[in-house]
């Protein structure tokens, strides 16, 4: 069965969750002082700053947080979706 393109693939719960845990790691990245808890969200933010600098240097600083929160989008809907096509796949394997 092919991949159906939805409105849960956009905003889903998966997606959600994601987007969540995306942000929950940056969070916990400034509100710890515990080197190894700050690295998974320091990894998410050196992402984004990597492409940032590489495709548009020098943003403003509104246009740095916009596309900070839409590299965050892309990120949830690739981990959200993926989370879904393999959960949807061990069903049916049962």
């Amino acid at each position: 069965m092919p991949l159906q393109v939805t409105r849960e693939t956009f905003i889903g719960r998966d997606v959600g969750v994601a987007f969540g845990v995306l942000a929950a790691l940056l969070v916990i990245m400034y509100a710890t002082r515990l080197q190894g808890l700050q690295i998974p969200g320091y990894l998410v933010l050196v992402g984004y700053d990597y492409l940032q600098n590489s495709l548009l240097p020098q943003l403003s600083s509104v246009a740095f947080w916009v596309g900070f929160l839409l590299y965050l989008y892309i990120g949830a809907l690739l981990i959200g979706n993926l989370y879904h096509v393999i959960r949807r796949a061990s069903r049916r394997g049962n």
